[in-house]
């Protein structure tokens, strides 16, 4: 690692980050889904089951783009560490700052919190990975 370019270096943190976001965003949204909550928020669950599927899709296809050295891998992940951060935010923040036991308690506050900072990481990572790939194209 100490003689890799800094594009590999980026692009391994960001695969780390990425791979590490799915093992806490996927049983935050299966919790969701089993305690009710999108029927409680009036959202339709298939509606939130398509595009949560989706949005995990699309991670996939960026961790694709980064195996194959293109650049929109880092664009795409961009979009879902802002994403997860954001949606877990203000969904859960405001239900976990009332202090009231919050769902099954360590591991569900667990999740929500490793979707905020892992989302941030992976939003910095990315932009570090595409500075690196610019400088190493001119």
């Amino acid at each position: 690692m100490l003689n890799q370019p800094k594009s590999s270096v980026w692009k391994m943190r960001v695969v780390v980050l990425s791979l590490l976001l799915f093992f806490v965003a996927l049983p935050h949204t299966l919790e969701d889904f089993a305690l009710g909550e999108p029927a409680k928020n009036g959202v339709p669950a298939p509606l939130l089951a398509g595009v949560i599927a989706g949005i995990f899709a699309l991670q996939g296809l960026a961790l694709y783009f980064l195996g194959s050295d293109q650049r929109r891998g880092y664009f795409i992940h961009l979009g879902i560490g802002i994403f997860w951060p954001l949606a877990a935010g203000l969904a859960q923040l405001p239900v976990i700052l009332t202090f009231q036991p919050y769902r099954s308690g360590f591991i569900s506050l667990h999740y929500v919190f490793g979707m905020i900072i892992l989302g941030i990481l992976l939003f910095l990572s990315s932009i570090g990975g595409l500075r690196a790939t610019t400088t190493r194209e001119k």
